[in-house]
């Protein structure tokens, strides 16, 4: 148990302060590890409905806004376990805008007490260009026709890939995972040659563990998960204690620079919402901290039996 905890500080404390990375790291992703690795589709043989919104830096002019809404299932062919998903994302970060389709799919093999997971990631995304957003200073330093800022919106579509793999048990759950392997290069206009984004690979690693107390009623999951896009790196930790299997609240801490609060309800059989607080702990960030909302909801359809409910949380 020791060695486990003294992993997760270490994995920590050897992060450095990043800039921001451009895969979406929401501060509750180990309540849904799939936007972070396709591997983890189809995770409980269920289906699963849910969607996130994410406001970073609120208050600050331009800051990002995600919105996700997505559903995978798990599913069997033969002795086989399948899992397979759909997510779209909106994520608005200055003057460009983001849009994405995900369609997953993961091969699960059942191993001792859990299973190993590998899947893979068919990505779709538009990214545009507002020029609306733009400010322009005018002064003997500053040309209005600079060919490097594009004078007309934009916007450019393309494909990409990821992949991950991820094994998980009643105790404890590890993945990794490479997104955006083709890194393609999007042109947001037709007016300037210079005017292009390029989208690049990100890898995450991340884990958790469950710690078990001798009242049954409570329980501590701590995790950690670390993002680089290689040259440079991000991570969150953080640790939730669970009451009754219904309740559950805890800290976190970005490498960013933010200790996150967050709290969350399972209302009903299958429905859990959650909220997140990210509290900037760095001077030049002057805003009213991140907010995180999710819902999720997670049900079987048996046409011969009543519906049963499973929790949809990974530990």
């Amino acid at each position: 148990m020791k060695k486990i905890l003294i992993g997760f500080v270490f994995l920590v404390g050897v992060l450095t302060p990043s800039l921001a990375q451009q895969a979406i790291m929401f501060s509750q992703y180990m309540n849904n590890l799939i936007p972070s690795n396709p591997a983890a589709v189809g995770h409980n043989d269920m289906i699963n409905v849910g969607g996130s919104f994410r406001s970073q830096y609120a208050g600050f002019e331009g800051a990002p806004i995600v919105y996700n809404v997505g559903a995978d299932i798990g599913f069997n062919i033969a002795k086989t376990k399948h899992g397979a998903g759909i997510n779209f994302y909106d994520n608005t970060v200055g003057l460009f805008r983001f849009q994405d389709v995900n369609l997953d799919y993961a091969y699960r093999i059942p191993i001792k007490d859990g299973y190993l997971s590998a899947g893979i990631s068919v990505n779709f995304t538009t990214v545009s260009y507002d020029t609306e957003r733009l400010h322009t200073v005018d002064s003997e330093y500053h040309s209005p026709d600079d060919p490097s800022i594009a004078q007309a919106n934009g916007n450019d579509f393309k494909m990409d890939l990821g992949a991950g793999v991820l094994f998980k048990n009643k105790t404890w759950f590890a993945g990794i995972s490479l997104l955006n392997i083709l890194a393609p290069q999007y042109r947001l206009s037709n007016t300037s040659e210079t005017n292009l984004f390029d989208k690049s690979r990100n890898l995450i690693i991340l884990g958790g563990y469950n710690i078990s107390f001798t009242n049954p009623l409570y329980k501590l999951k701590v995790s950690a998960a670390i993002n680089t896009d290689f040259v440079s790196w991000s991570g969150i930790a953080n640790a939730n204690l669970e009451y009754k299997e219904r309740y559950w609240g805890g800290l976190g801490y970005r490498i960013d620079g933010a200790v996150v609060f967050m709290a969350g309800i399972r209302v009903l059989d299958g429905l859990n919402i959650a909220y997140s607080f990210d509290l900037p702990t760095s001077s030049l960030i002057n805003s009213a901290g991140s907010h995180e909302v999710s819902l999720s909801y997670s049900f079987n359809i048996d046409l011969a039996k009543k519906n049963k409910y499973k929790s949809i949380r990974y530990l």
